[in-house]
């Protein structure tokens, strides 16, 4: 279950599930210093040095097992999802065969070979009202992804009573994906002027996706059941503009504060998904303090926004 590594080093086999994803992304981005990895791909591209990449469709419960006979991993870090919230509220069904029968199956094959598996659920799992939640608290989603993910949890855990749960929060940042980024479109319209919209009344516990990564690495193999992973601080999106917007020295004058119900978003949505992950940092996950997280998320949207730029002037 292990590969060479750079300079002849031998590395233990990570697989990483949505590795085109941004939080899979960083995942693959971070382990490589340590392991051996295959970044598991399908409708995005995924290419980077130093992880094999491999594409598979994962809603074709056949290919699983499949795919852990090849890699013989020593760990798996299952991020794979349709995260897209109308879209599990369009397509229950298929979009189910991602968000639970997957993660169900994978669980179940790492369970059978004895295989360290970690699962990123989310903290949509809670309904917002009676925040923040720990990890005992009881779930009880509102829309059709966080009812999907709790499924999930509760299937992952059943076949595999060593699987470790991770309830990841808001992340914000720049990856492959970053059209895909809340933070990243949030970044755009500030900086290009445009009228944004930001709820005054919808709080969470905001990570990036390099602290995300760097504490599903830090946790695997030490813990089992439902593992909370928000940041340190409690904000609301329409705070979180505020604090981008100084962050690059623009006047937030385009930001507009509304409420969930003056939108018709056509998605129930938690207003208040602030997690306690207490547990976590007690393990060595480590998330940066807000101010930082977002001091280093604007450097690095300056930083591809100039390459961006040079990159059109040059064409």
């Amino acid at each position: 279950m292990v590969s060479n590594g750079r300079n002849g080093r031998q590395h233990p086999n990570l697989l990483v599930t949505g590795a085109s994803g941004n939080l899979g992304h960083w995942i693959c981005r971070l382990a490589v210093k340590k392991w051996a990895v295959t970044g598991i791909h399908w409708q995005h591209l995924f290419s980077m040095d130093g992880v094999k990449s491999v594409r598979a469709d994962l809603s074709d419960l056949s290919v699983l097992e499949n795919l852990l006979v090849a890699v013989k991993p020593s760990a798996v870090i299952h991020t794979a999802a349709v995260s897209q919230m109308m879209q599990c509220e369009q397509h229950p069904k298929a979009t189910r065969l991602i968000n639970v029968a997957a993660a169900e199956k994978l669980s179940a094959l790492c369970a059978g070979l004895r295989i360290p598996f970690v699962f990123t659920s989310t903290d949509l799992v809670f309904d917002g009202l009676s925040a923040p939640y720990a990890e005992q608290d009881p779930m009880n989603p509102v829309c059709v992804y966080g009812c999907q993910k709790a499924e999930a949890e509760a299937a992952v855990l059943n076949v595999n009573g060593d699987a470790l749960v991770c309830r990841m929060p808001l992340m914000i940042g720049v990856g492959p994906r970053a059209a895909s980024s809340f933070s990243i479109q949030m970044l755009f319209n500030i900086r290009q002027g445009r009228a944004l919209q930001l709820f005054t009344d919808e709080f969470r516990t905001p990570v990036t996706y390099r602290d995300a990564a760097r504490g599903l690495l830090a946790v695997i193999g030490k813990a089992c059941g439902p593992l909370h992973m928000g940041g340190r601080f409690r904000v609301s999106r329409f705070d979180l503009g505020l604090r981008m917007a100084e962050q690059m020295g623009i006047a937030p004058t385009m930001i507009q504060p509304v409420t969930l119900r003056s939108l018709n978003l056509g998605v129930a949505r938690s207003p208040d998904c602030s997690l306690v992950s207490d547990k976590a940092f007690a393990l060595g996950y480590d998330p940066a303090p807000l101010s930082k997280a977002i001091q280093w998320v604007v450097k690095q949207f300056s930083a591809i926004s100039t390459v961006s730029t040079t990159r059109r002037q040059s064409s």
